[in-house]
């Protein structure tokens, strides 16, 4: 293929224009600079002044003038040089107690919020906790001050930031959480029930307080501080509480605390044991549950029993009323006729 120039090129090329005279220079003419290479050229100049002999500026550059005008100032005035909105100290103090004070009551709406730096008001306790759990100081601090602009050539500041300033403050630190931790497991020695059996290779653990077996977090759901204040409101508005045990592991699933609440704070309060699941399990092995238990089950009538069970749990089996009916169930004299019913699961 060609080289794709057009046909009048060619023809101005080879001199067979009409008129024959693209090869004579007239005069006034630039002949070695086309018009289009000379005004390229004028744009490069055109950033300076053209000036006279004698140094003075007769035309101005682009963008530019040379007349002499008033230099622009800021209006002396103090609302150009202050903050905007300003907060006392003290100010800040007790609106702060306002909100913390608020943040806990579930029964108080934020209707109209005001435009302040809540930054200033957050201490960072909210930081403090993910998903619930207390995190570590220091996995705080890496979050928010990484390795990278602390060490290395990226880094923010010049030294690091560090809690101590010596290794004797160091020492005393350590020492400090140590006498912290001793205290710990002196109390939590001192919370464990005496009667509670200890297994022989969990005794070492007890005393050193260390665990052998890594513990995954699907262990401590449920155990906040929040789903035990919602058992207890539950306890604290019920006459009748029913706990619900497993036939497969009873002791296992009996809440030793509960019953320490009901039987030191509330003893006006009556507390019933149901057996669930037991079609999982043999009737002998139910029934031989049910001899050591007696003792701490209340005592109905069968009929009064069955009734308050029913309303509690209209889908009871049959089984379960017929292992109820084999313990020994004494009458009770005096039984509310209308209860509130609390179950504890």
């Amino acid at each position: 293929m060609g080289t794709g120039k057009k046909e009048a090129a060619r023809r101005t090329r080879q001199g067979k224009d009409s008129d024959g005279m693209n090869n004579i220079h007239q005069k006034g003419e630039n002949f070695y600079r086309s018009a289009k290479r000379v005004k390229t050229l004028n744009q490069f100049k055109e950033g300076r002044p053209e000036r006279n002999a004698r140094g003075d500026i007769t035309k101005a550059a682009s963008f530019q003038s040379f007349e002499k005008k008033a230099v622009a100032r800021v209006e002396p005035h103090r609302k150009w040089f202050t903050n905007t909105r300003v907060i006392g100290q003290d100010a800040l103090t007790e609106f702060r107690e306002a909100i913390e004070s608020q943040k806990k009551d579930p029964y108080s709406y934020l209707l109209k919020r005001n435009k302040l730096p809540l930054s200033l008001i957050d201490d960072g306790k909210s930081r403090e906790r993910k998903d619930g759990v207390l995190q570590h100081r220091a996995k705080m601090r890496l979050e928010t001050e990484g390795f990278g602009d602390t060490f290395g050539p990226k880094a923010q500041r010049k030294r690091p930031r560090m809690a101590v300033s010596s290794l004797g403050d160091y020492a005393a630190a350590t020492s400090e959480e140590q006498q912290v931790y001793g205290a710990k497991l002196v109390e939590a020695a001192a919370l464990r029930p005496e009667d509670e059996d200890v297994p022989a290779g969990e005794a070492a653990d007890l005393i050193t307080g260390e665990l052998t077996t890594a513990r995954e977090p699907v262990f401590s759901k449920g155990q906040s501080k929040r789903i035990w204040n919602e058992l207890y409101k539950v306890i604290d508005s019920s006459d009748v509480v029913i706990h619900v045990l497993d036939a497969r592991d009873p002791l296992g699933t009996r809440c030793q605390s509960v019953e320490k609440y009901m039987r030191e704070e509330a003893p006006h309060k009556h507390l019933l044991f149901l057996l669930n699941k037991c079609d999982l399990v043999p009737t002998s092995v139910a029934v031989s549950f049910a001899i050591p238990v007696a003792p701490h089950l209340l005592h109905f009538t069968t009929t009064a029993l069955v009734k308050i069970l029913v309303l509690a749990l209209p889908s009871i089996d049959s089984m379960e009323m017929d292992l109820l009916r084999l313990w020994e169930i004494e009458p009770l004299r005096s039984l509310p006729a209308l209860c509130r019913l609390g179950m504890v699961n």
